[in-house]
């Protein structure tokens, strides 16, 4: 993939040098340890690392769908307003083979 948008172009430097060991790996802090990157090369050399959040493909389904996401955020809207109402009660199948 080659297609980027532009994002921002004013960085901050937040280590002076530092080089690949043998592996061609960088150590770049811990504040950056367990996150997602997607690695892009520039023609000059520079390289970008785009943070990502990844979303397993059984879910990719709601981001696909506007209306269906739109009716999960009104949802958590509704939670976090206090706009809940107690569910059925299905105890009564508690005991039920499945």
């Amino acid at each position: 993939m080659t297609a980027i948008l532009e994002r921002d172009t004013v960085f901050k430097n937040i280590k002076d040098s530092i080089k690949a060991d043998n592996k061609g790996q960088v150590m770049l802090g811990h504040e950056f340890s367990g996150k997602t990157y997607r690695v892009s090369l520039s023609a000059h050399g520079e390289i970008l690392l785009t943070p990502l959040t990844v979303i397993p493909e059984r879910d990719i389904w709601l981001y696909k769908n506007p209306q269906a996401l739109a009716m999960f955020h009104d949802g958590l809207a509704e939670a976090a307003a206090g706009k809940v109402t107690d569910g059925e009660d299905f105890s009564q199948y508690a005991n039920d083979e499945i």
